[in-house]
């Protein structure tokens, strides 16, 4: 009987011990999106796909809201997002830093205008806007990094007026609050789709639009597998909220030449600045 207690015992242990290392003592895979919307927003927006994902890959990913702008681009730069979905500056910024695969991406260019009034005669051209109000988000929002990048001289920038939502920022612009506003032309076109409002002064380059990336814990196949899970019918419904907060029909594989130099936006944002 001894022996016999002896032999399970043994082999107990040895199952208690190897069973943790092949499957819980994993640590979850973190899935992180910008502070742009509310806990309970963003829960909502991108929970639905950490799900997905855990219950595909038998693997638990966590959907991790950063709170603000500062602790998500710190977590950033240490590396502890696993998959991230946000702008193509940030894209572009950890395929070239952090090894990132770029898995799916929203359709379409993605670029912005700065607009004034119509009847604004002093404004006409970037250069304008040197010292003079512009209504935009606040950095790191792509928009308001263009316009830095344009006029890069600190002592010879525009005076940022903070507004929240393109619509508004579009709004505030026309009621003279700024000069000029900074908003997506996908806004622009439905706010004033006959230009009779407003003027453009400022088009930005086109880029590919916001995407999921993948860290460098999953293995070429596995960010393969990872773009196929998401492009799938039941990977189409996991997204249908992030869809619908980015008025998106459809998601498309991304490739990484789309992002290619995009990362330079963020030189004038701390801790990203790179040669």
């Amino acid at each position: 009987m001894k022996i016999i207690h002896q032999f399970w015992g043994s082999l107990f242990l040895g199952i208690f011990l190897n069973f943790p290392i092949t499957v819980f003592a994993q640590e979850p895979l973190i899935f992180s999106a910008p502070p742009r919307e509310s806990v309970a927003k963003g829960i909502k927006t991108y929970e639905p796909i950490a799900l997905f994902l855990s219950k595909k890959l038998k693997r638990k990913v966590i959907y991790k809201h950063p709170g603000n702008w500062l602790s998500y681009a710190a977590d950033m730069r240490k590396d502890k997002y696993d998959l991230v979905f946000d702008g193509p500056h940030f894209v572009s910024w950890r395929i070239r830093q952090l090894e990132h695969a770029p898995l799916i991406k929203i359709p379409g260019d993605f670029y912005f205008l700065f607009v004034t009034r119509k009847d604004n005669d002093k404004i006409n051209k970037v250069t304008d806007l040197i010292g003079k109000r512009v209504c935009g988000h606040a950095p790191p929002n792509q928009g308001t990094l263009r316009l830095y990048n344009q006029l890069d001289n600190p002592a010879r920038q525009p005076i940022l007026v903070q507004v929240k939502g393109w619509r508004n920022i579009y709004s505030a612009t026309m009621e003279g609050r700024c000069e000029a506003g900074i908003v997506p032309v996908k806004i622009y076109n439905k706010v004033d789709p006959g230009r009779t409002q407003s003027k453009i002064i400022f088009e930005s380059k086109h880029v590919a639009g916001q995407a999921i990336t993948a860290g460098n814990v999953f293995s070429q196949s596995e960010v393969k597998q990872l773009q196929s899970l998401l492009l799938s019918n039941e990977g189409y419904a996991a997204t249908k909220n992030l869809r619908e907060r980015f008025a998106s029909e459809t998601l498309l594989p991304a490739d990484p030449d789309e992002y290619i130099n995009v990362y330079k936006l963020l030189r004038f944002s701390y801790g990203f600045n790179m040669n």
